[in-house]
């Protein structure tokens, strides 16, 4: 089979996602000024090219000036002074004279009388690019790349995508740093949630309208991203990982782009391409901080002092040390538990094979008891309409009927039960806490570890573990291991209980990855049989984007997509792990809540209300001829209901009031 040659529009973002962003035509984006391209055109042939750079620089007597005043400095160190653009060629250099002028046409576009109070420091900016930029000179030259001045050029532009950002997106980068602190993950990835591309998507895309040779390009789109199965030469492969390994390096001196406490990563192909221990980087950090150190007077901002140098080391070597240190015993203990995991692999693959609840609970707890040793093991189910775990199953224990009768109610007062719910993670109680005591008390243990099982996200139980008798004390690793065994339980639990479903349907959503509409229907009518037993209060919301249609018409399919996963992915973030969320069709959204009454449904659904709204003030620079709102319609469980339709219908309802009364509104058909 052929394959298409490789080229590098497939990894750029199209015309069209870049005014989506930025919000403008390319043709009106801001172009390179005529004296840098010429720049980075002229020959490398310090002879031939030497009379053209003179003549090239003098036109603008601005620049001339800038470029006499830094090599006058000390920087440069130079016995006699310069009075003239060739007589610094003939003393500094042909490339030496190209890269500052560069370093001074983009200054005064990019960073002069553009500073401003705002989140994202145009000085910080440059005093970074221009660390990376020297950084990866230095790595060109220990590494014997071909063209030391491509390398300086691709470090001083490779995050000049956030400075177009600044100026011209729809989300300013500014605006984009003061949303970071409420998202986790690594910096593109959020831009690329929050503003619709990333920085180096941005600037890659910038700098190939302006012409710049593409293996620069491909530094600039590709440092932060995987690179080591495309097609490229070894040469282009070369400088992305001296950019990425430049860039890396600025970030852990505490020399970063934005004052933001955000761990870098490094991709693994980029030290199989550069060996870090053969190019003594002290020395390269050494030389390239005394060469920024010259001109940080120039530029006028200040390199970290001494102390402040030291402390942004320590900070990195710790946050590293902390890494290594986990690695190291993680895959110790790992190893050493590697024949232990296969036999409980074993073991637990025996559960799946029942579709009987009470066997597979029964499977699963003499396992865990037979393969780690505790003297107890039991299994307490959620009882979300009591709000509390009752114990379902136990191995280990005499006392069977008895244990059946213990139920943990979930207050707020116990701090480490509540911990392990909400964050769906191991917990360990003990003794010396007098909430925990309460717990502890009703199994007769000084000590019990807990271990949420979820099923399709949602916490149905956990396990619990301990050593009543022998009182040996229980390792917190072993309970980190155990959610392996829980998450098969969970998973085996959901297949007994929904077997028939599962057989049948897809519970998901392919677009948004929440719930669909044949799930919300299964849970929907187990709800609404468990609400007419009095078994739980129900409540039911039907969202809807307004003028949905709107996006779609406007700015195309793609981006109503992005907007639909924006709702799903804030309905998941305000819900609890008892409620449901779900694409009910098209832009319309459901949420099921139980045990709860028509008054808290109707909070939740004005704070979901509020959050769209609030994520749509910042969207309307993205979508700036539609407002990202929603309207909503909530209805709960009455006693007279024969259907759940008629649950549905009613909310169904008071959305269709809602968006009659104007839009981005919540209308309760309990209290219409």
């Amino acid at each position: 089979m052929r394959h298409r040659p490789f080229t590098i529009s497939a990894i750029l973002p199209t015309a069209e996602q870049i005014k989506q962003v930025l919000g403008h035509e390319v043709s009106k984006l801001p172009s390179l000024p005529v004296v840098a391209i010429k720049l980075l055109r002229l020959t490398r042939d310090d002879v031939s090219a030497a009379s053209d750079l003179v003549r090239l620089i003098e036109t603008d007597p601005a620049i001339t000036a800038k470029i006499l005043r830094i090599v006058n400095s000390a920087a440069y160190g130079l016995r006699q002074k310069i009075s003239s653009i060739k007589h610094a060629v003939v003393l500094v250099g042909f490339t030496a004279v190209r890269s500052l002028a560069m370093d001074v046409v983009l200054y005064e576009q990019l960073i002069s009388g553009k500073r401003g109070r705002h989140a994202f420091n145009r000085v910080d900016f440059w005093q970074h690019c221009l660390t990376v930029a020297t950084l990866c000179r230095g790595l060109a030259h220990k590494l014997g790349y071909p063209d030391p001045e491509e390398a300086y050029i691709a470090g001083l532009l490779h995050d000049i995508g956030k400075v177009v950002a600044e100026t011209y997106g729809r989300i300013t980068y500014s605006d984009f740093l003061g949303r970071l602190d409420s998202q986790d993950g690594l910096l593109v990835d959020i831009e690329k949630k929050i503003i619709g591309l990333s920085h180096a998507d941005i600037g890659a895309f910038i700098c190939q309208q302006w012409g710049l040779p593409d293996t620069v390009v491909l530094a600039m789109v590709l440092h932060h991203r995987r690179f080591i199965d495309l097609p490229l030469s070894q040469g282009q492969k070369m400088l992305i990982a001296m950019v990425s390994l430049a860039n890396f390096i600025a970030w852990l001196l505490g020399a970063g782009s934005v004052r933001i406490a955000r761990n870098s990563i490094l991709q693994p192909e980029v030290e199989e391409l550069i060996p870090l221990k053969e190019i003594n980087l002290q020395e390269l950090i050494t030389s390239a901080n005394r060469e920024i150190k010259d001109i940080a007077e120039f530029y006028d901002f200040s390199l970290p002092t001494a102390e402040q140098f030291k402390e942004n080391l320590l900070f990195s070597n710790i946050q590293l040390s902390r890494f290594n240190t986990n690695y190291y015993y993680l895959y110790g203990e790992l190893q050493d538990k590697v024949k232990h995991l296969t036999q409980i692999r074993k073991s637990l693959g025996e559960l799946h094979k029942s579709l009987d609840v009470r066997e597979v609970v029964a499977i699963t707890l003499q396992s865990v008891k037979q393969d780690f040793g505790y003297d107890r093991v039991c299994f307490l189910q959620i009882d979300s309409g009591q709000r509390s775990l009752k114990v379902v199953g136990a191995s280990g224990s005499d006392r069977m009927k008895e244990m059946r009768g213990i139920e943990i109610e979930v207050r707020a007062e116990f701090a480490t039960l509540l911990a392990c719910l909400r964050g769906k993670s191991p917990a360990l109680l003990h003794d010396g806490s007098s909430m925990d005591n309460q717990v502890l008390s009703q199994f007769s243990a000084h000590e019990m570890g807990i271990i949420p099982v979820l099923s399709r996200n949602t916490i149905i139980g956990v396990l619990e573990v301990d050593n009543f008798e022998t009182h040996r004390p229980i390792d917190p690793e072993d309970l980190t291991t155990l959610t392996i065994i829980t998450g098969e339980l969970g998973l085996a639990l959901e297949n007994a209980r929904r077997f028939h479903e599962v057989s049948t349907l897809a519970y998901h959503d392919g677009l948004t990855g929440i719930h669909n509409r044949a799930y919300l229907n299964v849970v929907l009518s187990d709800c609404f049989k468990r609400a007419r037993n009095r078994e739980i209060s129900l409540a039911v919301g039907m969202v809807d984007v307004d003028f949905f249609k709107k996006f779609n018409d406007t700015y195309g399919h793609l981006h109503g997509d992005s907007v639909l996963k924006l709702l799903a992915s804030t309905m998941k973030k305000i819900s609890r792990p008892i409620d449901y969320v779900g694409r009910y069709g098209g832009e319309e959204f459901m949420f099921v809540l139980e045990s709860t009454n028509s008054e808290d449904a109707y909070y939740f659904a004005e704070r979901l209300r509020k959050e769209v709204e609030t994520l749509g003030q910042l969207l309307v620079k993205r979508f700036p001829e539609q407002a990202l709102t929603v309207s909503i319609g909530v209805a709960s469980f009455q006693p007279e209901m024969s259907s759940v339709s008629e649950v549905i219908r009613k909310a169904d309802k008071a959305l269709y009031q809602a968006k009659a009364e104007g839009r981005n509104k919540t209308v309760s058909a309990d209290q219409a």
